[in-house]
């Protein structure tokens, strides 16, 4: 009678799993996609209203990397796979190599995401046993999106920066202004004195206006890589004081200093949630310690959850429910200013 029992008693504790997970997956998902509407609203407020031109430089650019780059067979792939995915979108991971400030061609993207999936394919046919057939394409679709998690986190690094020496370069801007110099030179020379990231891009918005190019589309072109909210800020006083005159020094000061008081406040966010920090850090790593305990001390006793099908099934529903709180907790101590 027990051994017939096993089986209602499994799948019931799978489907109460499941249950819970999807519950809490779905909540996540409501939050996170208000949070994308509401940052594509203000992007779209703050961006198209002062640059909503159609950018024929980046159209033109965009049409001949896709002629160069239409017979790469990996390439191909990538465009197949991203209408199962559509972060593999081929347009979106230049802009985040670009903003990577990489030099990796979608090419070298897909080989090194080909190489991420052999290794992830090795990991689960050694642990599983798995047929290799099966677990290509998961594998390489994981194997993309670890390197495009990768590009990702390069992209942030460069961005906080980038956020982090504006402040001095507007400064600098704001001598030359104030020393009689015309603005684009004063962006030169803030390029020239300024190391990565910001020099480059600074440089760059000065040949693009020695070439012909109107000063605002380039701020702009450089505020869509970096994608923070204080360089749209800078894109926007510099496209007002073009439109309408004024104080430009006077505008770039009061930004410099909203910039600095923006990374002193989140200085104090990281501050007051470094506890909350700790304590998800300490709770989350007590399960794993006590199991490691438990295992060296008594093996018999710990054996049964990773042989045991129920085992497995417990131990695969407390990494879930683990994974999930730390996130929520992790979410909890990121805050917006």
């Amino acid at each position: 009678m027990p051994e017939r029992l096993d089986l209602p008693i499994v799948v019931a504790a799978a489907v109460a799993i499941a249950t819970v997970l999807a519950i809490g997956l779905a909540a996540l998902w409501l939050v996170l996609r208000a949070q994308h509407r509401h940052r594509k609203r203000l992007a779209r407020v703050s961006r198209r209203r002062v640059s909503g031109r159609f950018d024929i430089d980046d159209a033109r650019l965009s049409l001949a990397r896709a002629t160069q780059e239409d017979s790469s067979t990996l390439v191909a792939l990538a465009d197949a796979l991203a209408r199962v995915v559509p972060p593999l979108d081929t347009g979106r991971l230049r802009a985040r190599i670009h903003r990577a400030g990489m030099t990796m061609s979608l090419g070298a993207f897909m080989l090194a995401s080909v190489a991420a999936s052999a290794a992830v394919a090795g990991v689960v046919w050694i642990v599983t046993g798995a047929p290799i057939g099966l677990l290509a394409v998961p594998a390489l679709i994981v194997g993309m999106l670890l390197v495009d998690a990768f590009v990702g986190m390069r992209g942030e690094m460069m961005a906080n920066r980038f956020m982090r020496q504006l402040p001095d370069a507007i400064d600098t801007i704001i001598r030359g202004i104030r020393s009689g110099l015309p603005v684009i030179e004063c962006i030169g020379t803030a390029g020239q004195e300024s190391a990565a990231p910001i020099g480059p891009h600074f440089r760059a918005i000065s040949e693009r206006v020695q070439l012909g190019e109107p000063l605002e589309n380039a701020i702009w072109r450089v505020a869509r890589v970096i994608n923070r909210p204080e360089m749209d800020f800078l894109a926007v006083a510099i496209s007002i004081q073009m439109e309408t005159g004024g104080s430009l020094s006077e505008a770039l000061g009061n930004l410099a200093d909203l910039l600095r008081k923006r990374a002193q406040m989140k200085l104090k966010i990281k501050a007051i949630s470094s506890e909350a920090k700790a304590s998800a850090m300490i709770i989350g790593a007590l399960p794993f310690v006590m199991l490691g305990l438990l295992t060296f001390m008594s093996p018999e006793y710990v054996l049964p959850l990773f042989a045991d099908p129920r085992g497995q099934l417990m131990l695969g529903g407390g990494l879930a429910s683990i994974s999930m709180g730390a996130f929520v907790m992790w979410r909890m101590t990121q805050f917006e200013i």
